[in-house]
């Protein structure tokens, strides 16, 4: 057996060999496993080690239970083979509870703030049309500064600008970041926008001042598609054609632009189109990349709603239009391989904050200030609340998915429970594909490394 990539150091101290309960062995359900000329290569997603397995031990992993030879020792001593009555569910989740304790607390660094949740658009699926409207007041602004620098400690923060549009509250972003500067609070920040309301101006203002280093934005499909499902507020000319502008702007300003392809069980024909019209004026652009996501069921003033027959169909249509955005070479490249997650997202992760235009927190982007969990002032105040953002929830479905230790299941996720199983073919083909990569790369490094016998240096590390 090689070692291709190694353990995670604290993982692999913590998690200690079951003991042997039986004399019969079968692999571990959290492995991902793809053949290459050499042997078979093993991903455990709990320890992130990767290894080759050859010869001998490539006839373990078949799937069934065999009986123990002395040749599975190291295999089970690093997780890849267990005792055929191991409950490998119950000692991820103690493994997860352990490090949890471990982990030192630290000071908030992450915030995302809703100077607005006025909108110029119109779409009809949007989570937030029943949401209240308002848009920060001067003094919440100058008071979420001071909250913001009680809560870092000094240490430089994080802002995801979001909205409602976040632009329509350019005014408080200004004075949010004019704030930090005068306390000398370093920050990045970026922004989820339509990105209608740039212009050449305020991109300047938005790098230089907000430091903003890259917007997200949502495109529904080509001119009249798009257009139609963003109805926008009285718009002065073609908003399509004015967002690629702003697009061509920002990136020319070197901020990355993130596209976010919203699939419906209509437009993905569409938007097939729509990557073709991409690629053609943004292919190759430094920055520039994009990928799919289903729009959310029962929400909007038109809800959508997906059987499981849909729901698979319109996960097989996100493959293939992300496979399309890899061909062109424009799929965000943030695939990475997974691991023993200890979060899910901003709603259990203690050391982010949600801010509200009325000065309220809260823990998800997709609730509204009615849901917070207290406020700027008096910082997390109702904590029944705050833990019902926590609380996960049992999909027996997912207790035999190899990447179960990746998964939080929080109970609030509009997506918990919805994973079909296309999409998880799809994450499993992702990660095999970088697998096998990473596995060339290990190769070449052995290629390229002679010993001093040769009289050929050996290459850097």
């Amino acid at each position: 057996m090689k070692t291709i990539k190694e353990a995670r150091k604290n993982i692999a101290l913590l998690w200690r060999s079951p003991t042997s309960m039986t004399d019969t062995y079968r692999p571990m359900k959290f492995l991902l496993q793809t053949p290459v000329n050499e042997g078979l290569l093993l991903y455990n997603v709990v320890t992130s080690e990767m290894v080759l397995a050859d010869g001998v031990e490539m006839d373990f992993f078949n799937g069934s239970a065999v009986k123990y030879s002395k040749d599975m020792d190291e295999l089970i001593a690093r997780h890849y083979l267990v005792p055929d009555g191991f409950d490998e569910n119950k000692s991820v989740q103690q493994l997860r509870a352990l490090l949890k304790k471990l982990e030192p607390p630290r000071s908030t660094r992450g915030f995302t703030i809703l100077p607005t949740t006025e909108c110029n658009a119109r779409c009809f699926y949007c989570f937030e049309s029943d949401h209240p409207r308002c848009t920060m007041t001067e003094q919440v602004a100058a008071d979420t500064v001071a909250y913001i620098a009680d809560k870092c400690k000094g240490e430089p923060v994080d802002i995801t600008w979001f909205g409602g549009e976040p632009l329509v509250g350019a005014k408080r972003i200004a004075q949010i970041c004019e704030g930090l500067r005068k306390r000398d609070i370093k920050y990045t920040s970026s922004i989820v926008s339509n990105a209608y309301l740039f212009d050449e101006k305020l991109i300047q203002i938005a790098k230089d001042d907000w430091h903003v280093s890259l917007v997200q934005i949502t495109l529904d499909g080509t001119e009249k598609v798009y257009n139609e499902t963003k109805a926008y507020v009285q718009p002065k000319d073609n908003p399509y054609q004015h967002v690629l502008k702003n697009i061509d702007q920002l990136l020319d300003h070197g901020i990355a632009v993130n596209i976010r392809l919203n699939v419906t069980p209509k437009n993905t024909a569409d938007l097939s189109k729509l990557i073709d019209e991409l690629d053609a004026r943004f292919g190759g652009r430094k920055g520039f990349s994009g990928y799919a996501h289903a729009v959310y069921e029962d929400v909007g003033f038109d809800p959508l709603s997906y059987d499981n027959d849909m729901r698979e169909w319109v996960d097989t249509q996100i493959s293939e239009l992300e496979a399309k955005l890899h061909e062109k070479k424009m799929l965000s490249s943030n695939v990475k391989m997974p691991k023993l997650s200890m979060i899910h997202c901003m709603s259990d992760n203690d050391s982010t904050r949600l801010i509200y235009p009325d000065g309220k927190i809260g823990k998800c982007e997709n609730k509204s200030s009615r849901d917070g969990i207290g406020d700027i002032y008096q910082d997390i105040s109702d904590k029944t609340n705050e833990a019902q953002y926590k609380a996960t929830v049992n999909i027996p479905g997912c207790n035999d998915c190899p990447l179960f230790p990746n998964c939080v299941n929080l109970e609030v996720c509009p997506e918990t429970g919805k994973c079909s199983k296309i999409k998880l073919k799809w994450k499993v083909d992702q990660y095999t594909t970088i697998m096998k990569d990473q596995y060339q790369k290990y190769l070449h490094n052995i290629t390229e490394t002679y010993s001093e016998e040769t009289g050929q240096p050996e290459c850097e590390s």
